[in-house]
């Protein structure tokens, strides 16, 4: 085993994503043993928990507290802790109160039912509740002989006392689930899905769940058979991101509705509601008149003193400690109480102050070493100059990316309305001019639709982003589409769609080809690569208006996020933003040979490779000095489909490059450090 300063020149830094536990972390393997930040909250929302897990009666929390205060950091912590005993459902921020049902049944269901094991690779407790009801020994001759039909009556039978919206429909797509062959439809169907005609036949139902109250009623089935199961945290985060009134503040009635109305009529849920301390003081008098009594606990994140700091600051290097030849005298090595003292001589300190202070400490010991510790160690802040910023930047960048893609594993399985909105962020991170959602009017498909002008440009252009797979949707999408030429012929339009067109006789086709065949409008297929482009920066953007954006020590603002996005030119290889004309094509744009823009293929292997350089060379712009084993390590995290191979190659490949240095390069790769190659 090596000393702990051995161990902390070939780590990376541990504060550099524990402001984000969702992305894949090499330090996220092992569980510290200390206390972590607000455990008393902590404890008390787990206390109401075990109550609506006693009696199913749901409640309501309201977590509050300044931006950067750990209100994220600890419904992550109730995410991981809780996991054994309770479902987690996190539900992103809605884009149109008229959609809000469907987009809580949408994630509920996707987080609830559509795996069917876990990551464990053990049957989920849905599943076997499920399964179990499907063969029940006491009348399995009979059963058999209409199994299906046996299986919604035996539930109809169990749940008579309480009402139950559509049983039959209800219950015999719950049975479905348990049909490998039509597990997925049944899972479409039950996250609220446009199905085809065909599909619903398949399923025996007659329509989708395509309006407000039945997906509201299904999710209070849902909750109804989950009493069975487990309590269900039901969480509504990033509350500045939700839907804007005519006046441009944020539609809080909505949720406060949603919650009043899930808290009176459903079963088993615990919802928290996270919202910052001045955004609930704008909005106080509407909680109070309103919805005096739709809220059982407020939690208030208050700052947290230097005792709470020593021990999220220890639990992070407590990581490193276990790794060295021997344990420290102190959990806060290789920093002290003193550091801190000067770091926070107020002595009250937020969540984000202790992350960014870790972050700086250790940066500064570690840089200290690398100098052969010629002094003794003095902590001073450095300001982070902008190319370190940039370097921070996209190791977020490709990190976050990488998250993405492992959530997302299909475009329909994000709403037109999810994949118009962000959209509508690229575009105006782009300086798209006169960026407007909603180009049809008084339309149900009013949100899968923007508009927008090029830089410089007179001529209006109009996106359409359709998913639903039901042709009688697309249809009516389409007749929206005439409808909006007829109104304006200067006005140029894009139809996105990856689901199929029909054939020459649908309805929907028909108009299709009318409007997009032969003439100045375009119909696109995306990829999926390109939806990941454009989820990752979304999802950066709800972060930055939380004003949790944090990029090395940098505290980043919508306008920072755009401008970095713009200096690195971060988008250059999204093939849809290429295809729309508004950045240029590179020679990687992921198209055949062909030339063929609609396509459908998966990401070509030279943007990978292009990427995951990139993240290398700036990860050790990030970090200084680490191993080559941990480099490859966190590499691979990142870029799974790359292979080891390949990307130990890329090291390899920068070194002769002279951007990286490979230090003992005969040694064992754990003992091998990388560094940038110096400057002349």
């Amino acid at each position: 085993m090596q000393s702990i300063d051995d161990i902390i020149i070939k780590s990376i830094n541990p504060f550099d994503n524990i402001y984000y536990p969702h992305v894949t972390d090499i330090y996220n393997n092992s569980e510290s043993s200390l206390t972590y930040i607000h455990q008393e909250n902590f404890t008390k929302i787990e206390t109401l928990l075990t109550q609506v897990s006693q009696d199913h009666l749901t409640r309501s929390i309201l977590i509050t507290g300044n931006s950067g205060c750990g209100k994220t950091y600890l419904l992550n912590q109730l995410k991981n802790k809780l996991s054994y005993k309770v479902f987690f459902v996190n539900v992103p921020p809605f884009a149109k109160r008229d959609s809000i049902w469907r987009r809580v049944l949408r994630y509920t269901v996707d987080n609830l039912i559509k795996n069917k094991t876990d990551k464990n690779n053990l049957k989920s407790p849905l599943f076997l509740y499920l399964s179990a009801t499907k063969t029940d020994k006491d009348n399995l001759l009979g059963f058999l002989r209409n199994e299906k039909q046996k299986f919604i009556n035996k539930l109809k039978e169990k749940y008579k006392k309480v009402t139950i919206h559509n049983p039959d429909d209800f219950f015999g797509v719950l049975y479905e689930l348990t049909n490998p062959e039509l597990y997925d439809l049944a899972c479409k169907y039950m996250r609220g899905d446009a199905l085809t005609e065909e599909s619903l036949a398949s399923l025996g139902v007659e329509k989708s769940i395509n309006t407000e109250t039945t997906a509201r009623e299904t999710l209070k089935n849902l909750s109804l058979i989950f009493c069975e199961i487990q309590p269900i945290i039901l969480c509504f985060n990033q509350i500045e991101s939700i839907a804007k009134l005519p006046n441009g503040e944020i539609d809080l009635d909505a949720l406060l509705k949603v919650n009043a109305k899930i808290r009176e009529d459903n079963k088993n849920f615990l919802i928290v509601i996270s919202i910052n301390t001045h955004t609930l003081q704008q909005h106080q008098e509407l909680l109070t008149k309103s919805y005096p009594h739709s809220i059982d606990q407020t939690i208030k994140l208050e700052n947290v003193g230097l005792a709470q700091a020593e021990l999220t600051i220890g639990s992070r290097l407590e990581i490193l400690h276990k790794k060295a030849n021997y344990t420290p005298n102190s959990l806060l090595y290789p920093f002290n109480r003193q550091l801190l003292e000067k770091a926070f001589p107020i002595g009250k300190i937020t969540f984000r102050d202790i992350a960014i202070c870790g972050h700086n400490l250790f940066n500064s010991y570690k840089k200290w070493l690398l100098n052969q510790k010629r002094t003794d160690f003095v902590y001073s802040q450095e300001n982070q100059s902008q190319l370190e910023t940039i370097s921070y930047f996209k190791v977020r960048w490709y990190e976050e990316f990488s998250s993405i893609q492992r959530q997302i594993k299909s475009i329909p399985q994000l709403s037109s309305t999810e994949l118009t909105q962000m959209l509508q962020d690229a575009l105006l991170a782009l300086q798209m001019e006169e960026v407007k959602i909603c180009l049809f009017i008084r339309s149900k498909y009013a949100s899968y639709s923007l508009s927008y002008k090029l830089p410089k440009a007179n001529r209006s252009i109009g996106i359409v982003w359709t998913e639903d797979a039901n042709l009688e949707s697309f249809f009516y999408v389409m007749e929206a589409c005439r409808k909006i030429l007829e109104k304006n012929q200067s006005l140029k339009l894009y139809l996105l769609r990856s689901q199929p067109l029909g054939n020459n006789d649908s309805k929907g086709y028909k108009v299709y080809k009318d409007i997009f065949v032969k003439s100045s409008h375009h119909y696109i297929i995306p990829d999926l690569h390109s939806v990941h482009y454009l989820a990752t920066y979304h999802s950066l953007v709800k972060t930055a208006r939380e004003d949790d954006l944090v990029i090395g020590n940098q505290i980043i603002s919508i306008h920072d996020l755009q401008a970095l996005l713009n200096t690195t030119n971060i988008l250059a290889d999204c093939s849809l933003l290429q295809n729309l004309g508004i950045i240029a094509k590179s020679e990687t744009t992921n198209q055949d040979e062909s030339g063929d823009l609609n396509a459908f293929k998966p990401m070509k292997k030279q943007i990978i490779f292009k990427e995951a350089k990139d993240y290398i060379l700036n990860l050790v712009a990030t970090q200084f000095c680490l191993s080559r084993q941990v480099l490859l390590q966190k590499a691979v995290i990142v870029f799974p489909h790359a292979g080891d191979l390949q990307l130990d190659g890329l090291i390899q490949q920068l070194c002769w490059e002279n951007k990286i240095k490979i230090l003992s390069s005969k040694a064992d790769p754990s003992m091998q450090l990388v560094m940038l190659f110096p400057k002349k």
